[in-house]
């Protein structure tokens, strides 16, 4: 039997079709009505759910200056309470922000038919209740038996179980401020999908790791079988696998006349190496250099160009890791990127692997994957000026990648600065604290469903609070992030630890 908690009243030309009030009951069950519960009626439509929004508590006896000013200048207290009763005439009013009409598929109210919008107002006079657990899944779309657990519902303190499907399918982003818990949430992400039933159908995972936050997976014993650690100081691009266009993305002073030039030369070098032979970009530079026929201009261009490439040490004769072989089902593939200062070399990197694993998954190579890439602002930039070299290929996945199932998360803690394509491509964001007012506006441009309102709620949350909104939900709704499973030894270290260990090396 749900509980009743109030009664609707008329209040300021309330109620209407987005809002009712309701005079919460003076309760001796210990539940406390708080902003943020969901909660139901019973309209003429049907079934209407809202959320507290705002409670007003209201008291006759004070809403007058000379009473409040008799009741200070008595001293009294017995006398007090016979001439003010005040108590008795304390009362707390609830604004509720209507959500949606409901109805069900039986009698019984169990299981929901069909979610539709208000148009018609609550009833005055009519019962509020609190909004029951299985109702509430339901009505926001929750997935109790399969869903990734990331918390608790705030105010309400129900499972948040989020349906994977809908988070992942439809790409998603994890937005905050340094230090505002990004990292700590995509570790739950992971634990959840590492360790959820492998019949249920799990993607693989590809992490780039910019600062090395996530090796200690590594070291756990319940999932350390499924962490695969890839050091990009090994990292090698195929030199065969690329045409004359990979090099002209790599190195854009390249001209288009230099482009034509430089693909005869590959022409040439794949027909003396054979159809499967190996070669370098050192292999190309010679050969461009022992040419006799071409323009010397053009070749010494050719030459400055490619040897500029060359010294990145990323070019070999064979791609490293092989790409088909470590991306698997149920299994997580981190590139640790930390020990890498060059941020033209990381883009080159991320490039390359992100164009290899869409097309590896265009032709069904590898199993359907999550690609989650931290600090997503130095790879997709929204600066018009800024020529990311990775820029084009992770808003092409952002746009395509849901019919391959290829599926995107980009963590960052500038919004603002992450290109506007990618981030409405992002179906469900999961927001944690923001306090940039450039950041958030950057927000709400770039996603109808963040209003000033949420954008105003954003900027209050606290560490281990987020707001999830957007495919994900029907609704959006904040969650208090759970504690993760599996820690990491230098998860509580502060810097007087760190400081005190320390001790310089030769």
């Amino acid at each position: 039997m749900p509980s009743k908690i109030g009664t609707i009243f008329n209040f300021n030309q309330l109620p209407d079709v987005s809002k009712f009030p309701f005079v919460i009951n003076k309760r001796r069950d210990g539940i406390l009505v708080k902003k943020g519960l969901f909660v139901f009626t019973k309209s003429n439509e049907g079934y209407l759910i809202g959320i507290i929004e705002q409670i007003i508590l209201l008291n006759e006896y004070f809403s007058d200056a000379l009473t409040i000013k008799s009741y200070n200048s008595n001293n009294n207290p017995n006398i007090l309470k016979g001439l003010f009763p005040s108590d008795d005439f304390e009362f707390a009013t609830a604004i509720v922000r209507c959500l949606g009409i409901i109805e069900f598929k039986n009698g019984d109210n169990s299981e929901i038919k069909t979610i539709k919008r208000m148009s018609y107002p609550a009833n005055p006079g009519a019962d509020v209740y609190l909004l029951e657990e299985n109702i509430f899944n339901q009505f926001i779309g929750l997935d109790i038996k399969r869903g990734l657990h990331l918390g608790q519902i705030k105010v309400s303190y129900f499972d948040a179980k989020i349906n994977m499907d809908r988070l992942l399918n439809k790409h998603f982003a994890i937005l905050s401020i340094s230090g505002g818990g990004k990292s700590y949430l995509t570790s739950i992400l992971i634990e959840e999908l590492l360790t959820r039933d492998p019949s249920y159908g799990n993607p693989a995972i590809i992490l780039i790791d910019v600062h090395g936050e996530y090796l200690y997976l590594k070291d756990v014993p319940q999932i350390k079988d499924k962490v695969s650690i890839q050091d990009i100081s090994y990292f090698q691009i195929s030199v065969p696998n690329l045409n004359a266009w990979w090099f002209r993305k790599y190195q854009d002073q390249i001209s288009n006349v230099q482009v034509r030039e430089l693909s005869k030369y590959i022409q040439n070098m794949q027909k003396n190496k054979g159809k499967n032979g190996n070669y370098t970009l050192q292999d190309i530079l010679d050969f461009i250099e022992n040419d006799s026929e071409g323009s010397k201009s053009t070749k010494q261009a050719l030459i400055g160009w490619l040897s500029d490439l060359n010294r990145l040490t990323l070019f070999g004769p064979q791609e490293n890791p092989l790409i088909a072989n470590i991306v698997n089902q149920n299994q997580i593939t981190i590139f640790n990127l930390a020990n890498e200062i060059s941020i033209r070399k990381k883009q080159i990197i991320i490039d390359y692997l992100c164009n290899r694993l869409f097309y590896l998954r265009r032709t069904d190579n590898i199993p359907p994957f999550l690609l989650i890439v931290e600090e997503a602002h130095q790879f997709c930039p929204e600066a018009a000026h800024s020529k990311a070299i990775s820029k084009s290929i992770i808003e092409t996945i952002a746009r395509e990648g849901r019919k391959f199932m290829a599926c995107l998360c980009l963590i960052s803690q500038r919004p603002k600065k992450l290109s506007a394509t990618v981030l409405s491509q992002l179906n469900s964001k999961m927001v944690l604290n923001i306090k940039n007012p450039y950041d958030l506006k950057h927000l709400m441009d770039s996603s109808e469903a963040i209003s000033k309102e949420y954008a105003d709620m954003i900027s209050s949350l606290g560490v281990g609070e987020m707001l999830l909104i957007g495919n994900a939900v029907n609704y959006p709704i904040f969650i208090d992030i759970r504690e993760r499973q599996f820690k990491s030894k230098i998860e509580n270290l502060s810097l007087t630890d760190i400081c005190l260990k320390w001790e310089k090396t030769s």
